[in-house]
């Protein structure tokens, strides 16, 4: 008959807990490879070659389509007149109809992401409410400058960063 009663023994005790501990890590370990394997840096296949042959670019580089249309990091009818988006830390601004104005969305007091334009226009971080125009002047601290500007280009209805 097998004893059933747990050991009392700090030698028996060890042995369980490092058996457990052991058990845990190697589960760790196991899950850790799957998520290494999961997101590897193997290239994907029709991220290597040209855009002939792989039917694309990535949309950040201002590449192609199939169909051959470059694309931008945002269609200027993505951005509201008055308003604006935050795309690839990013905040693009359309202050008046046609006119694209786009700024670092890192706040330059403690780096946290700004969020798109308000109703009101204004550009605010959420982590203090630091708060900028929309064309990017600081109005309200803590932060203590504006928000830098970023170089863009439109073309055929696309907005590229330059």
């Amino acid at each position: 008959m097998t004893d059933t009663r747990p050991a009392t023994d700090p030698a028996s005790l060890a042995k369980s807990v490092t058996s457990r501990r052991g058990v845990m890590c190697g589960l760790a370990g196991i899950g850790a490879a799957g998520a290494l394997a999961a997101c590897g840096t193997a290239e994907s296949p029709s991220s290597s070659g040209s855009d002939a042959t792989s039917g694309g670019t990535d949309s950040s580089t201002g590449g192609s389509t199939e169909s051959g249309a470059a694309t931008g990091i945002a269609a200027t009818t993505d951005v509201p007149e008055g308003g604006g988006i935050v795309v690839e830390e990013t905040v693009i601004v359309q202050p008046s109809a046609d006119e694209f104005v786009a700024f670092s969305a890192v706040c330059p007091h403690q780096g946290a992401i700004v969020a798109a334009p308000d109703a009101d226009g204004n550009i605010i971080c959420p982590r203090h409410q630091s708060t900028w125009t929309i064309e990017g002047e600081l109005e309200k601290g803590p932060a203590e400058v504006n928000l830098s500007e970023v170089a863009i280009t439109v073309e055929d209805g696309q907005i590229f960063l330059a």
